[in-house]
């Protein structure tokens, strides 16, 4: 019992200190002031470019027609003998 409880607790001490070094690593680095007015630049002359651009046109297509259907023979049957359905008794 009480190796069962030693174990408990080294685990739970195990996956709070991994989680402590994995949010310590994940962190993004911050970007310079340059490197952001360089992107604030780009961002604006791709926004002017989209507004000097021509609309494109929509073309006046016919509509296609639906393919057709393959129709599907029967299964042949297995057996010769007829068959009846019959109601059961009440």
């Amino acid at each position: 019992m009480n190796k069962i409880l030693a174990a408990v607790v080294a685990s739970a001490f195990a996956f709070g200190s991994v989680s402590g070094y994995a949010a310590d690593t994940a962190k993004k680095e911050e970007l310079t002031k340059e490197q952001r007015v360089d992107m604030r630049n780009r961002a604006d002359k791709l926004t002017q470019e989209r507004a000097q651009a021509p609309t494109p046109v929509k073309a006046n297509a016919a509509k296609t027609p639906a393919a057709k259907t393959k129709h599907v023979k029967k299964a042949k049957k297995v057996s010769h003998r007829n068959v009846t359905k019959t109601q059961p008794k009440t």
